[in-house]
């Protein structure tokens, strides 16, 4: 079928009307040619429309059907929830068709058989604080299980931890897949799953869109990981989130394990939402509490460097392993400004402070591109010191470098969007890693003998909820990857911060984060849908954003569970050389899925949709 479009009518001829079925695969004409389409249902032809105008079904062109009922059901959810083309979204479940594969496909046997065996219920919650904690525990509840599972994990290197803990035994039932595969290996997989081969999956969540026929579980591991969520290209979806319509769609059991509850999961296990609050009752404090450096008692003490002198004497004396010092930017550091009258030099096309790279000595935008070279002074009183502020990637590797005497051996590695050194991780020896986030999924952890957050401040008063919370979990994340008794470091001019003093305390944080999100009305409060539309013009943009928030506020008026906030300011502003808008939508969880499709029922296709998204101000 036209992947872009959603359903087209047909009508079945006489000679296939005791054949076909729902999910078969068939070809149907359209405009000069025949096409692949998915039968996804039904009328009884009295419809009004005149059944001579319908182009008939031309063929079947697979015994059996390709996808199931349920699984049609779900993408079609999915269709309407995340506002993309069903036939898309078919694609992604089929993948490519050719007639030699569709030929063995028909020489196979009949697809696996859905059961009446049914196991849905409330969502569980496992915690654990090791991985083979979450090992015994998929096992144990998948002993039982006759029918497919399937098991997600965040990001590709995780499929690698899962191939590494799991029994033999075990490996050899399992399919991996992931969105890395090429089209023969994945259509191997998929046939494999549609015969129902082996039932055990382990994916990303390219996963979701298997040919799945009798799924009875499905597992979450890591589920407050922010990965979890798809922000840069539709369907802008969160797994967690389509893991619960493809749980409830197939009336299967879902299970969220992790080692760091999301707020949202907290809140809801503690509603008795989800089945696991007794495990949640006192959360524990993972092993690996890091030693907290006050940067202002170092610059009381005379040292105005980015690495406090107890950090400096651990990188020249760690000799036991790799060394991996965190840094929440890149480029070589946060911001220029004036000391003399505290002026900071922003981006004159989107307003944003622009970084210094060292590399060509330029100041650069990271948001919109925009670049020009380092400033010798003032523009706003003239003065002549100027000076860096923050730390990034560029400026910690140089600083690095000058502390290695001559003969240390250590290779220095950068790992962030600008450069990517990932090929010199398999390099022998100890190494030093600089990285961003970019780096944290391929550092060897079990190698790592210190490590150490170097500007965990910076994103701390972002004006963004979730903000405090990845960084919550990328701290938890890091006391569980590390092996006991390592030299593990937080630098902080806040160390009374609320999410400091939760490590060793974590209910502290959730407690402190729901009430906040309770005032501002954020989940898991309320459902966020969040519209984004970006204009060449500045003054069309306005406009626009202020039509769309007054048909909104129309249609919702008598909706006392829907609020529209906005239109304010994406930030940046202005990018991809357009200026861009958001309206933010708080809906309550009663209905909401009903109520978020009627609001994008009115949202122009101009407008970027993301349900759930993981930040509010942010392209």
């Amino acid at each position: 079928m036209p992947w872009k479009l959603s359903e087209l009518d047909y009508s079945v001829p006489d000679e296939l009307a005791d054949k076909i079925r729902i999910g078969h695969l068939v070809k149907i004409p359209f405009l000069k040619k025949e096409i692949f389409g998915i039968v996804s249902g039904f009328t009884d032809g009295k419809s009004g429309v005149n059944p001579d105008k319908i182009k008939k079904i031309s063929s079947i062109e697979m015994v059996q059907p390709a996808l199931s009922s349920l699984q049609l059901a779900f993408l079609s959810d999915m269709s309407e929830f995340y506002r993309t083309s069903l036939g898309f979204l078919l694609k992604g479940n089929l993948l490519p068709l050719q007639k030699r594969k569709l030929a063995k496909l028909n020489d196979a046997a009949p697809p696996a058989k859905i059961t009446n065996k049914k196991i849905s219920g409330k969502p569980v919650f496992f915690l654990y604080d090791a991985p083979a904690d979450k090992l015994k525990f998929f096992i144990d509840e998948i002993k039982d299980a006759d029918g497919q599972i399937l098991l997600l994990v965040p990001e590709l290197p995780d499929i690698e931890t899962w191939k590494i803990i799991m029994p033999p035994d075990l490996l050899e039932k399992t399919i991996f897949v992931t969105g890395e595969l090429g089209n023969k290996e994945l259509f191997s997989l998929w046939m494999q799953i549609w015969l129902g081969e082996k039932k055990i999956i382990i994916g990303t969540r390219r996963a979701l869109f298997l040919p799945w026929f009798n799924l009875q579980k499905i597992f979450l591991d890591d589920e407050g990981n922010p990965d979890y969520k798809s922000w840069d290209m539709a369907p802008r979806f969160h797994t967690r989130d389509a893991a619960m319509f493809l749980a409830r769609h197939h009336q299967a059991r879902l299970y969220l394990m992790s080692h760091t509850p999301s707020v949202e999961t907290y809140f809801f296990c503690k509603q008795k939402t989800y089945d696991g609050w007794e495990k949640l009752e006192k959360i524990p404090a993972l092993k690996n509490l890091p030693e907290i450096i006050d940067m202002r008692s170092e610059r009381k003490g005379g040292n105005y460097n980015f690495l406090s002198e107890e950090l400096v004497r651990k990188i020249i004396d760690n000799k036991r392993g790799d060394i991996f010092l965190f840094v929440n930017r890149r480029g070589s550091a946060s911001y220029v400004g004036c000391r003399d009258c505290g002026n900071v030099i922003k981006c004159p096309k989107c307003g944003f402070t622009l970084t210094y790279h060292e590399a060509g000595n330029l100041l650069k935008c990271h948001y919109c591109g925009y670049t020009e070279p380092m400033r010798s002074h003032c523009a706003a009183c003239g003065g002549v010191n100027m000076t860096m502020y923050g730390v990034g990637t560029q400026q910690v590797e140089n600083s690095v470098r000058k502390l290695l005497k001559p003969g240390d051996g250590r290779i220095v590695i950068r790992i962030d969007s600008d450069n990517n050194d990932l090929k010199k991780l398999a390099i022998a020896g100890n190494k030093i890693i600089i990285g961003t986030q970019l780096a944290w999924p391929y550092a060897d952890w079990k190698k790592i003998g210190l490590m150490a957050f170097l500007d965990f401040d910076t994103p701390l008063f972002i004006p963004e909820y979730k903000i405090a919370e990845n960084l919550w979990q990328m701290l938890r994340d890091a006391q569980m990857r590390l092996e006991p008794a390592i030299d593990f470091i937080l630098q902080t001019n806040h160390p009374d911060h609320q999410l400091i003093r939760a490590l060793s305390s974590p209910g502290v944080f959730y407690e402190e984060q729901l009430k906040e999100r309770r005032i501002m009305q954020y989940p898991p409060y309320k459902f966020l849908l969040k519209l984004s539309c970006g204009h060449k013009d500045k003054a069309l943009a306005g406009k626009e954003s202020a039509r769309l928030k007054a048909a909104l506020l129309s249609l919702t008026k008598d909706q006392k569970s829907i609020k529209i906030n906005g239109p304010f300011e994406a930030s940046p502003y202005y990018y991809g050389g357009q200026y861009w808008q958001v309206i933010l939508a708080k809906i309550s969880f009663e209905d909401y899925k009903k109520n978020t499709k009627l609001i994008l029922s009115a949202v122009p296709e101009t407008w970027k949709a993301d349900p759930n998204p993981g930040s509010i101000l942010y392209q």
